[in-house]
């Protein structure tokens, strides 16, 4: 996939390698066969536990291939962002997820999510540092998968309140917001016999900013975040039709 390579930023300070501000591609050697490694260590594992049916994502990659996108998706576990991004990069292209800061405070999280290329942010301010790390992320051809609903969604019946900030991230990449949207990662109705999950996972069509009503900044991020999860919950309701009995 071609991409425009930046030069690293940042070294090794006195809190070690700045994985947050620098590319996957870019990450010292030992790292990226870390990375590589357990990619497809969960590649594998999810084949056989998880086998995930993806629509669009030929798309999504030729799409991608000069610069990223800032992926949307529902959320209702934990498998859907490991097979999504390892289906990603099954062909070559790069996910940053972003992730809620308190992952940070559990060792273990905070040393694979950085190194697995997550991007840390703090959704009670405005977190310059994330949103600068995401943006040039996109400006080097990494996607930067984003879940506005903050939490998974358990059913039905549980309130959704959708947090912004993921069409500012595109807007300042210079970017797009892709719609996807995925069923079957989570049973909540125990519709299935076993607890073996068959995720099915569609792309939408990218919404760029010049498609959109607004004539001030303001307005146009309003609108791409509004119609960017209308797209979102419109795929989800196709999925569960075309697929019934997954939630």
């Amino acid at each position: 996939m071609t991409q425009t390579r930046q030069k690293p930023k940042g070294g090794r300070g006195k809190g070690g390698y700045d994985f947050i501000r620098n590319g996957i591609d870019d990450y010292p050697l030992p790292t990226r066969l870390v990375y590589n490694f357990v990619a497809f260590v969960l590649w594998l594992f999810s084949s056989i536990v998880w086998p995930t049916r993806f629509e669009g994502l030929d798309e999504l990659v030729d799409h991608v291939r000069e610069r990223g996108t800032v992926i949307v998706m529902n959320h209702t576990s934990m498998v859907e962002p490991v097979v999504f991004i390892v289906g990603l990069w099954r062909r070559h292209v790069r996910v940053r997820p972003i992730y809620k800061v308190e992952f940070e405070k559990i060792g273990p999280a905070k040393w694979l999510f950085r190194r697995m290329g997550g991007i840390p942010v703090d959704r009670g301010s405005a977190d310059l540092k994330a949103l600068k790390a995401a943006r040039d992320a996109l400006g080097r051809g990494e996607c930067v998968l984003i879940y506005p609903e903050g939490t998974r969604i358990k059913n039905d019946d549980q309130p959704i309140e959708v947090h912004g900030g993921f069409a500012m991230i595109a807007q300042m990449g210079k970017s797009d917001v892709t719609p996807t949207a995925v069923v079957g990662a989570a049973d909540p109705y125990k519709t299935r016999p076993t607890r073996r999950r068959k995720p099915r996972i569609r792309c939408g069509r990218p919404i760029s900013f010049t498609e959109l009503d607004g004539t001030s900044r303001k307005e146009k991020l309003a609108e791409m975040e509004r119609v960017a999860m209308e797209r979102v919950y419109a795929l989800r309701d196709e999925l569960r039709h075309d697929y019934p009995g997954l939630w």
